[in-house]
């Protein structure tokens, strides 16, 4: 008799215990992927967000070069082909919002005296499909 009771005091205690585990490695779980739910976007980026970073890197660049030619030739570029001419670009970058060369849109300088690009941005949002060709400042 007393050997049943504790036969089945010890099984008791063994589902106890096996069901603590279980509780105590569902909550480990949950919280693993809650942390890995709320931190790992924030290291993944989208398609679109790599593109608009590139896009603002292009930018950057661009804008330094322009502003180079401009000090060195003591004039402003009238197009983006003036920059590959005088050896500042190897070739007009493609916009990545885009995907496409001729879509970029540069500002020109309201100063008639010296005309030229003094600014550029994207064309993503501006043009057709077919795109439109920069037109050159005057």
């Amino acid at each position: 008799y007393s050997t049943a009771a504790s036969c089945s005091n010890s099984c008791r205690e063994m589902k106890i215990k096996s069901t603590k585990w279980w509780v105590l490695f569902s909550c480990a779980a949950a919280l693993v992927c809650g942390l890995v739910w709320r931190f790992v976007p924030s290291y993944v980026t989208s398609p679109r967000e790599t593109r608009e970073r590139v896009l603002l890197q292009d930018l950057f660049t661009m804008r330094a070069i322009i502003s180079q030619y401009t000090l060195a030739k003591q004039k402003r570029p009238h197009s983006l082909d003036d920059l590959v001419a005088a050896g500042y670009l190897k070739e007009v970058p493609v916009d990545p919002l885009t995907g496409r060369k001729d879509t970029w849109v540069v500002k020109c300088s309201s100063d008639g005296s010296e005309a030229g690009i003094v600014d550029i941005d994207s064309g993503y949002g501006k043009t057709s499909n077919e795109g439109t060709r920069p037109e050159p400042c005057r």
